[in-house]
């Protein structure tokens, strides 16, 4: 595994993680009755959240990339 590919997966946890923050927040804001400030971070947590899936699948093809480079070097 590379070190870019470590590094998007480090990124991909941290972003899915901290979204949990934002729901976190989006349950707070609820508990106070700002349906407004809910919406809008619950919003924001899900962009997050899809960010990080992005990033992840990123790390996922470049590991694949990496395999069929080894693999198609090795049988050459």
């Amino acid at each position: 595994m590379s070190q870019r590919s470590f590094i998007y997966d480090l990124l991909s946890g941290a972003l899915l993680l901290g979204s949990l923050y934002f729901f976190y927040q989006a349950t707070s804001f609820l508990m106070g009755r700002d349906y407004v400030a809910s919406v809008l971070t619950a919003g924001i947590a899900l962009v997050v959240v899809r960010v990080g899936v992005e990033v992840g699948r990123m790390a996922l093809v470049l590991r694949r990339r990496e395999r069929e480079g080894a693999g198609g070097r090795a049988g050459a």
